[in-house]
């Protein structure tokens, strides 16, 4: 039996631009990839040099989707940082905005991303003609979150009312009671999302044993935030030792950093809220989780799901009583000053997706160091982990055709926060031979080629070998590294044309197999480190890269010495199709 690919070049109905690559040998799953295809977060960087103001401003822009708890995960870290001590009015209005996002996110995720997926539809627009008051009192539920965000933070994406010390704009009276008002009018359908959510037939396929994380919100209570993390082994992190948790690390194909716990895998989010603080819910939400609770919700992943609908339920209860918590304040207090000009602080908040984590080091009024740690960096191997236990059982089970919508199905419940966009999913199969016809099809095109490599370091050669034998074969347009990287005129005479890169690139096949694939894949998250790629950024416009492919031969050896023999041969097939 042949290797096979699946492949899932763009994921559907998730927050941003994902997919997933399966490798299959045989009768065993060999390997599965959660690709990142976004570009690597500079925020980090740039919150160095800054005043603690303006990080507070930034640092939010990462993320549209959970602006407000990046908001508040900076305002927490940076007043543990300078010493900051908000009274608890402000304390409970940030709460108040954090409950919006929640029910924005939540309901968002589960009507419109996840929902179609148990009724048989596409999508939710499709969805709406068989549900169409589920469909259209989910948007308003949404709109709802989206309302409390724009009333505290000043606008429901990206808002600046919140700040260090307080808020620039408290809320009025009347504005309060509507919220309160609005949501005890929500708790039918409410009631109504529970029922649907924890009552779906999730399958069996898969479940496995794994690590909760989420944060600790002391005095018995469920919470959104703390101090210290807690983690289903039974230990508990305090937040400035939050790196003995995530213990960052770096995968070839992605520009996301992951995160193990003592070598395993782990998960965040509302799966991991309820089954570490779901004993503490009150009202409703705990008489529905004791109602639909069971084994199954520690061990398989889909039920993050109605892990989600217990949280809005949570979520609708307690906004009436924060609300009559605030009317006990009536005085608004002033922002909350400070003279600290060194320190350093972790702000710990429980975002939509899961843990989330702000760190920052302060010295003469500016930042010197941040490390932002997202809940999606943290979950990405676990989506492998079961992504790759999924397609296992289903492939020893002859169901290989469910392969490919289970682990979508999967990776929608985790609800990974990429960035704002969607895409439609195309899947592959390959047979280890579709580089020849898409190599002939962009031969077709009249592409600038050019050869990567060093001669002097075994199969890292093998792009400068085929340049030299095509120009032994008087192509035009053929050109070696070395004869580019440093000439501003050819990339000036070349911008707008189709160029094909060849080199040896290690992407975990066999010594010999050849690839072809878009260069924008490879360019953020690949092994490659020539001069040229800098080069790139520098002087051909997005919409050339965009035109360029590499062609790839993996490596036996990369060390001193000739080529290997299966690389010689690749070599070949390649010339020979480049030729003609």
């Amino acid at each position: 039996m042949t290797m096979k690919t699946i492949t899932i070049d763009h994921l559907a109905r998730v927050e941003g631009n994902g997919g997933l690559m399966v490798t299959i040998d045989g009768q065993a799953v060999t390997e599965v990839k959660f690709l990142i295809n976004e570009g690597p977060r500079l925020i980090e960087r740039l919150s160095v040099g800054k005043t603690p103001e303006e990080d507070v401003s930034l640092v939010p822009r990462i993320c549209a989707i959970c602006t407000l708890s990046h908001k508040n995960a900076v305002l927490r870290a940076i007043e543990n940082a300078l010493g900051v001590k908000v009274p608890p009015k402000v304390t409970l209005l940030r709460e108040l905005m954090h409950l919006g996002e929640f029910i924005e996110s939540h309901s968002l995720h589960l009507y419109y991303l996840a929902l179609p997926d148990y009724v048989g539809f596409p999508n939710a627009i499709a969805m709406a003609s068989r549900f169409p008051l589920e469909v259209k009192i989910a948007l308003e539920m949404k709109q709802f979150g989206n309302h409390i965000m724009k009333i505290l933070s000043g606008r429901f994406i990206h808002g600046e009312n919140p700040v260090i010390g307080g808020f620039g704009r408290y809320p009025t009276k009347e504005e309060l009671l509507f919220i309160k008002a609005r949501a005890i009018q929500f708790m039918p359908f409410v009631h109504k999302t529970t029922e649907i959510f924890c009552s779906l037939p999730y399958p069996d396929i898969p479940e496995d044993e794994t690590i909760f994380a989420c944060c600790e919100p002391g005095d018995g209570e469920y919470g959104l935030w703390g101090e210290e993390i807690l983690i289903s082994t039974g230990e508990k992190i305090h937040r400035d030792d939050y790196c003995k948790l995530t213990n960052e690390f770096l995968v070839p194909h992605s520009t996301a950093k992951r995160s193990r716990y003592q070598g395993k895998t782990y998960t965040v989010g509302a799966q991991a809220r309820v089954n570490l603080l779901g004993e503490r819910l009150k009202g409703e939400a705990k008489r529905m989780l004791s109602r639909f609770y069971n084994d199954r919700w520690k061990r398989n992943p889909l039920f993050q799901n109605a892990a989600q609908a217990i949280e809005i339920m949570y979520c609708f209860e307690r906004i009436p009583e924060v609300v009559d918590e605030i009317l006990k304040y009536p005085e608004d207090p002033g922002i909350v000053g400070y003279s600290a000009k060194n320190g350093q602080g972790t702000g710990l908040v429980e975002a939509p997706r899961g843990l989330l984590i702000h760190h920052y080091e302060i010295e003469n009024g500016r930042v010197t160091y941040a490390d932002i740690i997202t809940p999606t960096a943290q979950n990405a191997e676990e989506i492998e982990r079961y992504c790759l236990l999924a397609a296992q059982k289903l492939l020893e089970q002859g169901k290989e055709d469910l392969i490919k919508d289970r682990l979508e199905l999967i990776v929608r419940a985790f609800d990974p926060c990429i960035s704002c966009s969607t895409h439609i999913v195309e899947i592959k199969k390959m047979d280890g031979t579709l580089w020849e016809d898409k190599l002939k099809q962009f031969k077709a095109t009249n592409p600038v080629i050019i050869g990567l490599g060093n001669l002097s370091y075994g199969d890292d050669k093998a792009g400068l070998v085929i340049v030299q034998e095509l120009k032994a074969e008087g192509l035009a347009d053929i050109y070696s590294e070395e004869e580019v990287v440093e000439n501003e005129t050819f990339w000036t005479e070349v911008e707008g044309r189709p160029i094909l890169f060849v080199d040896a690139l290690n992407f975990g096949a066999e010594p010999g197999r050849i690839t072809l694939v878009p260069l924008t894949q490879l360019l953020w998250n690949s092994s490659l480190t020539h001069r040229l790629m800098p080069t790139l950024l520098s002087w051909l416009s997005p919409e050339t890269i965009k035109k360029a492919y590499l062609l790839g031969i993996q490596p036996l050896s990369i060390q001193n010495g000739s080529l290997s023999q299966p690389v010689a041969q690749a070599i070949e097939k390649v010339v020979d199709i480049l030729k003609k």
